[in-house]
């Protein structure tokens, strides 16, 4: 009897000494890091946020299924940037009712375009375009390449509150792969 409590406690102490293991790697201080030790496609993070800080890091569970994926916002007054990142394939949210311009390309990466312009108006549809984006909002989304034998990553940059088709194009260019080393 007493070799089995003597068993039990050591699991036990074991076990604790482990948790705290994982625990020391998710704190780095750095939440795309933290992150990304848990998932198996490659996060990014944008260099130029136009001078407005981060407010909000999420990650967030897949509706449609798969990995967690991420949120982040960065706001000033009305200005506002959101990205969200998810494995590649994956359909975790819907960005809502927009119209879709003709694509671009970000770092030699092809990227659709949308705009917040309503759909449901043939008007406001049929007349919709890029400078648009400066009074009702819009977003791009593209797919970047994984890094250390991760899976490749879907993204969507968006930009509301007086932020320019210009703005976004800055903010998505800035992307670069948020680990400077693979994880573990």
């Amino acid at each position: 009897m007493r070799r089995y409590f003597t068993s039990v406690i050591s699991l036990l102490v074991l076990s604790l000494a482990l948790s705290s293991c994982t625990a020391n790697a998710m704190g780095s201080g750095n939440k795309y890091v933290d992150a990304q030790t848990g998932l198996t496609y490659s996060l990014y993070k944008p260099v130029n946020t136009l001078g407005i800080v981060q407010n909000k890091f999420q990650l967030l569970v897949c509706g449609g299924g798969g990995e967690e994926w991420v949120y982040v916002s960065f706001s000033k007054g009305t200005k506002k940037i959101e990205i969200m990142q998810t494995m590649s394939g994956a359909h975790c949210s819907n960005p809502g009712l927009s119209v879709k311009m003709p694509g671009v390309k970000v770092n030699a990466i092809s990227a659709s375009v949308f705009v917040y312009c309503d759909p449901t108006r043939p008007n406001a549809a049929k007349n919709c375009k890029t400078s648009d984006i400066t009074k009702v909002g819009g977003y791009l989304m593209m797919t970047l390449p994984g890094y250390y034998k991760m899976k490749p990553t879907t993204m969507q940059v968006q930009v509301s509150g007086g932020l320019s088709y210009a703005d976004l194009l800055s903010v998505a260019r800035s992307m670069t792969p948020a680990s400077t080393k693979p994880s573990k």
